[in-house]
């Protein structure tokens, strides 16, 4: 642990340490270690084995909690015992950046994807941010698939959270969804859509902003807005 610590000093950055800490609120300081370097150790990390890392992990920085997060998702470990890692790490994540830089590292494969998602999605009824979008990032990373398109928008339309971070990633959700899977999206929205009418007008928004949405489809997004504003 003292040679990791070392080495999560070396990588510190004072001028992008300012940088993040305007980009990023969280609870903790900075020491502007950049992503690349943080993987690169994340990895050592996890290919050395995370117990005693785990063991000694007393969080002082930003960047404690990055790595911690990496090192995880790296980990070449059983699923049940990733999933356990998870649940021990998901009530620490307190801004974004920790959580979608951890949500998109470990890619799932084969059936680890049903278990995944009936991991992830009780934390949509939690009513608390960062778990939610914890399972909202992994649904946006994971599960815009053919298979799981219409489950992702069914399991966002029944969470509810005021809270800004959730939404923004709920809204990005359906923006990734009306890029893939235009047809069933559209027919979401036209339907009976529960989402709250900030996460609509902003995944309406991300949609039109998008060059991956056909101008046809911002054409009737564009009415859908207007006609929910009504």
């Amino acid at each position: 642990m003292t040679d990791i610590r070392g080495e999560l000093l070396s990588l510190a950055d004072p001028d992008n340490a300012e940088f993040e800490a305007k980009l990023t609120p969280c609870g903790y300081g900075f020491l502007g270690a950049r992503l690349p370097g943080l993987r690169k150790l994340a990895k050592k990390i996890a290919k050395n084995g995370l117990d005693g890392y785990l063991d000694g992990w007393e969080p002082e920085y930003f960047e404690d909690f990055m790595l911690r997060g990496l090192a995880t998702a790296y980990a070449k470990v059983p699923l049940g015992e990733r999933l356990r890692l998870y649940r021990d790490f998901v009530p620490l994540i307190d801004n974004w950046a920790v959580c979608d830089s951890f949500c998109s590292t470990w890619k799932p494969k084969g059936e680890e994807k049903e278990a995944l998602w009936d991991f992830i999605v009780p934390y949509l009824a939690t009513g608390q941010e960062f778990p939610m979008r914890f399972a909202a990032v992994m649904m946006l990373d994971h599960f815009i698939t053919a298979d799981y398109v219409g489950r992702v928008m069914s399991e966002i339309d029944r969470a509810r959270c005021e809270d800004y971070y959730y939404r923004m990633a709920a809204a990005w959700c359906f923006s990734e969804c009306m890029a893939r899977f235009p047809e069933e999206t559209m027919g979401y929205l036209k339907g009976e859509c529960g989402i709250d009418d900030w996460t609509y007008r902003k995944a309406v928004q991300k949609c039109l902003e998008s060059y991956r949405v056909s101008d046809a489809d911002k054409a009737e997004l564009r009415a859908l807005r207007a006609a929910r504003k009504g």
